[in-house]
């Protein structure tokens, strides 16, 4: 009989050996590329430092009997889930806490950097010392402080944030070794990929839509002289912005046509984060003059089919990355 985690829909590959779920999510890299025709290279996939209880987020709604839990997917059918294997352990004391209360009503999410709780709710209810509505400030500190950067209730950050330290640091090596006179950082966020290079001096342009992830950003990247423009990433033109470097980390629906568009201003390096194979390896198909260096996927997050994947283009003599 299948665990709650599984079947509740949030972790559908939880009762899976690890290792067994780790080689399930590399070979979903690799059919997404070869259906595209694309002839990569792909790494193992690096790890989770927790296996299980990694995510720093999770959504919740609090069921009949004032339980909290998840829908099924596709249904209406409330499911009570432990979350000792979901999530970190300062989630799983705070939502224990918060439902022996009794207090919280309808849908939230409950957010973590690792230290302090916060709750971003749909409405408001008694009980969380520092709680926003839709995003907005209601009382106490909702913002939090995820490895030194700012994050608003609205603003998107890394679900793990162990294996988003090990992501950031390959990236920064990534660029590094690149050596860009400037990096164009597109669906930017808060600043999550490029505030090393800024801080180091490398000039930055970043592009975000969020209006509250563009304050964080320019809060995060105080003082670094890096421009922080509000725009869709998706929109971008080549020459819009100089730069020989790009970062982009889209939404799962990834960045259509993007890729054919920076390649016209000739970029030296395009570093490419993506959440979703499917929509990566359409991005990746048709780019004219890049070649694949390196693909490297990571498990962000345990116990589901869903896997971040690293994809460096570059042009010119082939490169060999650390």
């Amino acid at each position: 009989m299948p665990s709650a985690l599984v079947e509740s829909g949030i972790a559908p590959w939880a009762d899976e050996p690890h290792e067994s779920a780790l080689a399930a999510s590399g070979a979903l890299v690799e059919r997404a590329l070869s259906r595209r025709g694309l002839t990569a290279s792909v790494l193992p996939v690096v790890a989770s430092p927790r296996p299980r209880g990694a995510r720093a987020r999770v959504k919740l709604r609090v069921g009949p009997t004032g339980q909290l839990g998840f829908f099924r997917p596709g249904t209406h059918t409330f499911v009570a889930v432990p979350l000792d294997d979901l999530v970190r352990p300062e989630l799983v004391a705070y939502a224990a806490a918060l439902e022996a209360s009794g207090k919280a009503r309808g849908a939230f999410e409950l957010r973590s950097d690792g230290a302090r709780v916060v709750v971003n709710a749909e409405r408001s209810f008694a009980g969380p010392v520092d709680l926003a509505v839709l995003d907005r400030k209601v009382r106490g500190n909702p913002t939090l402080l995820v490895d030194g950067l700012r994050v608003s209730p609205g603003s998107f950050y890394q679900v793990n944030l162990e294996l988003n330290r090990l992501v950031v640091a390959r990236i920064d090596t990534i660029l590094q070794e690149l050596a860009p006179a400037r990096v164009l950082d597109l669906y930017g966020g808060v600043g999550n990929l490029s505030v090393a290079a800024a801080r180091r001096g490398v000039p930055v342009t970043l592009v975000e839509s969020s209006q509250v992830a563009v304050a964080d950003a320019r809060h995060n990247l105080a003082g670094t002289g890096a421009i922080v423009v509000k725009a869709d990433a998706g929109r971008v033109r080549a020459g819009d912005h100089v730069a020989d470097v790009v970062l982009l980390d889209p939404p799962r629906a990834g960045a259509p046509g993007l890729l054919q568009e920076l390649a016209l201003g000739r970029p030296r390096g395009i570093v490419y984060l993506s959440c979703d194979p499917v929509s990566l390896a359409r991005d990746l198909a048709g780019v004219p003059g890049y070649r694949i260096d390196l693909v490297q996927p990571w498990e962000m997050f345990p116990g589901t089919e869903h896997v971040e994947t690293l994809v460096v283009l570059t042009r010119g003599e082939p490169r060999r990355l650390r």
